[in-house]
């Protein structure tokens, strides 16, 4: 009770000059927010930012048929609420402050607030209700990574071995032919030339071909309204590797 006295008595004091800054306004919350005010000026806190929505919620409280049941909500922070009753205003806010509103205001970590007051005319009494917050900590933004973000380069696409290099044509003789064989391969080559019949006796030649060369081979004319089955192959070094780069297979009649 000593306690409550030095309390009513500090905040009495306090609402009487606020009332007095406010007796000529239309507006009964404007002798709450002086008090709120003028006591937190005396702390060593911040001072208390207004919220609209901690006001809506302490005008729902007023209204509550439990104060101590009432759950503040649209606030997005923890909060705590005082409220107290009397006539006339002034008595209602020694009430708030003695039910909890003096040790809030003296709460460093509440840092907004918002007041609330209803009029009872059937009781002839006064509530005024003030709701504290403290808003939710918004997390910082992370850090930006500031190491440089390193593109790995594609491996190169290894070269693939000539194909399909080699041409051949013929140059027909009556008793020798000559035949031309051309490379468009950038590397060298051993080439061989396979002439054969079933019945008649063929012809086996082998010869090298330059890069991007040509190679011409004299045989002999095959007999009139023969055929000969001619193949003509190259291989050659490539990365290491002999691979074939050309292979022609053809019938040719005389």
């Amino acid at each position: 009770m000593a306690v409550r006295a030095v309390v009513s008595s500090a905040v009495a004091a306090t609402i009487m000059v606020a009332t007095m800054a406010t007796a000529h306004a239309d507006d009964p919350l404007a002798p709450i927010r002086g008090t709120v005010n003028q006591e937190r000026a005396r702390t060593a806190c911040a001072p208390l930012a207004y919220n609209p929505a901690l006001e809506a919620a302490a005008q729902q409280l007023v209204r509550a048929p439990s104060a101590q049941a009432f759950q503040v909500t649209g606030y997005d922070g923890t909060t705590v609420k005082s409220w107290g009753y009397g006539d006339p205003e002034e008595k209602a806010i020694t009430s708030a402050f003695a039910n909890g509103a003096f040790q809030n205001v003296n709460n460093c970590s509440l840092a907004e607030y918002g007041v609330g007051f209803i009029r009872n005319e059937e009781f002839e009494e006064d509530t005024v209700a003030i709701v504290f917050g403290t808003p939710r900590a918004v997390p910082a933004p992370p850090a930006p990574d500031l190491k440089p973000t390193l593109t790995p380069i594609p491996a190169a696409e290894p070269p693939l071995p000539p194909t399909n290099a080699v041409q051949v044509s013929f140059t027909r003789g009556v008793l020798q032919w000559t035949v031309t064989v051309t490379s468009t391969a950038d590397i060298p080559g051993t080439c061989t030339y396979a002439a054969t019949n079933p019945v008649l006796p063929g012809t086996n030649r082998n010869f090298t071909i330059d890069p991007k060369g040509t190679a011409n081979l004299t045989v002999t004319a095959p007999p009139p309204l023969s055929a000969y089955h001619v193949v003509v192959a190259c291989s050659g070094p490539f990365n290491g590797k002999t691979v074939e780069f050309g292979r022609v297979e053809q019938d040719v009649r005389a």
